[in-house]
């Protein structure tokens, strides 16, 4: 018998017929391959496994620091698509792509709504307090967490950090958001 060589994202099956054993995990209604292996399929256990062939692949988990751009803003919360993660040094993988962070999550502080702090289109850094089979959860309250890299409303062209305030260097307009102590244009 040759055993079949998966790939991370490979689909093993669905999940009505097997549940994620080792180095798999579900997304869609499939089961999938998280790293680089040979497939082995338990009929008696319904389950889904990978038999590793190369160096272990770390997952995204709690505590671990993203960077993302936000797709989707609502009242009380924003949609990010996840681009990159990491924790103490090391590069995560990232299976799922999209994240939430809900209006308690943003800042310390009181905040009104999701609108006056990150816009679609923003980079942000943000950690992860919750992975769930429903999805990344993240929050941004410590200062070194929020918007690195914001893009006006009007003209889209990135956007200054001067005096503490962000300007639009083309129209001289100046946004609100919750920016990080790391913003990338000063």
């Amino acid at each position: 018998m040759v055993k079949e060589v998966v790939f991370p994202g490979t689909v093993l099956g669905i999940e009505e017929e097997f549940v994620a054993g080792l180095h798999a995990y579900e997304s869609d209604g499939k089961v999938l391959s998280d790293s680089v292996g040979f497939k082995e399929l338990n009929a008696a256990a319904h389950e889904a496994n990978v038999a590793r062939a190369a160096r272990q692949v770390k997952i995204l988990d709690r505590g671990c620091t993203v960077t993302g751009i936000v797709t989707l803003v609502k009242q009380h919360a924003v949609l990010v698509e996840l681009k990159s993660a990491e924790k103490d040094g090391e590069r995560r993988t990232v299976h799922d792509r999209n994240a939430s962070l809900a209006v308690f999550n943003i800042a310390s502080s009181y905040v009104n709504s999701t609108e006056e702090m990150y816009r679609i289109g923003d980079i942000i850094r943000a950690r992860v307090i919750d992975v769930t089979p429903y999805g990344v959860e993240l929050e941004t309250k410590s200062p070194e967490l929020g918007v690195i890299k914001a893009f006006g409303i009007r003209t889209r062209k990135p956007l200054h950090l001067i005096d503490g305030r962000l300007r639009d260097p083309t129209s001289g307009d100046t946004e609100e958001r919750k920016i990080s102590s790391e913003y990338l244009l000063r």
